[in-house]
């Protein structure tokens, strides 16, 4: 959700940022990503670290990645005296371009990032139709 004021003045003070910030919830976020495109393929690459293989899960239905991961509860003895490490549930979406094809994404992870590879369709030229005359 974000909100605007419309202004026709400086402001003193960043409202909007301020709302902005406010209302856009941060897990809209998690884990951040970069995403890039090669000659041959689309890259998205995600920070993950302390997740295992099977906790993370990825789909691709209908032109929509989807990266997702329950909240993962480490088992721990008793006695320790700050715990501020969390692994919570996440999932991220990202709209396919018309050229990738969903039947090729292969996945995988090393030092804590996700690297998910989503090949591009070959491009088809234009098949070119001979005219009979008779």
């Amino acid at each position: 959700m974000r909100y605007y004021i419309q202004r026709d003045f400086p402001s003193l003070f960043d409202f909007d940022s301020f709302f902005n910030d406010f209302f856009e919830s941060s897990s809209d976020r998690f884990p951040p990503v970069d995403v890039f495109e090669t000659d041959n393929a689309y890259v998205i690459e995600a920070e993950v670290p302390g997740y295992k293989e099977d906790d993370i899960k990825i789909f691709c239905k209908n032109r929509v990645l989807t990266i997702s991961s329950d909240a993962v509860t480490k088992e721990r003895e008793n006695g320790f005296i700050t715990e501020e490490i969390s692994l919570p549930s996440f999932q991220r979406s990202f709209q396919l371009p018309d050229d990738a094809d969903e039947d090729m994404v292969s996945a995988t992870s090393e030092n804590g990032i996700l690297s998910i590879t989503i090949s591009k369709k070959e491009k088809k030229e234009p098949k070119r139709i001979e005219v009979k005359i008779n």
